[in-house]
């Protein structure tokens, strides 16, 4: 039963060495060169900025209310920030609690109540 032992007491050091030398090789890098990297966040920004403009004049001249115009601008804006962070390099660690408050920033946004309209309140008066 000793020879049995140190059998499988060597053979766990190897599988012990071996999963050593598999998880020294994996770290995370950033698969873009820094220039690349620059260019698409830059290209984002400036994307998300001309996506607002275009929104602010499209609800400007629908004389939007207020709510409507934070919901379009801050939904625009926490995905502009998501493919931000996206693009230049955080890893899964870092960018799940940043997704987890945009996406609880996004629900508050979208979930708000707007104002009951007429036929809410006609309906409501008659019962």
């Amino acid at each position: 039963m000793t020879a049995e032992v140190q059998a499988a007491l060597q053979t766990l050091g190897k599988a012990q060495t071996a999963v050593d030398g598999l998880s020294n090789t994996t770290n995370w890098t950033q698969p873009w060169s820094p220039g690349l990297v620059q260019f698409l966040a830059v290209s984002v920004l400036g994307f998300s900025c001309l996506v607002l403009a275009i929104s602010a004049v499209l609800l400007w001249r629908a004389r939007a209310s207020g709510l409507q115009v934070l919901r379009v601008a801050g939904v625009i804006s926490i995905l502009a920030f998501s493919a931000l962070l996206l693009v230049v390099g955080y890893d899964n660690q870092q960018l799940t609690p940043i997704i987890g408050l945009f996406g609880a920033i996004a629900g508050y946004l979208l979930g708000k109540d707007s104002p009951p309209s007429q036929g809410n309140e006609a309906r409501h008066n008659e019962a």
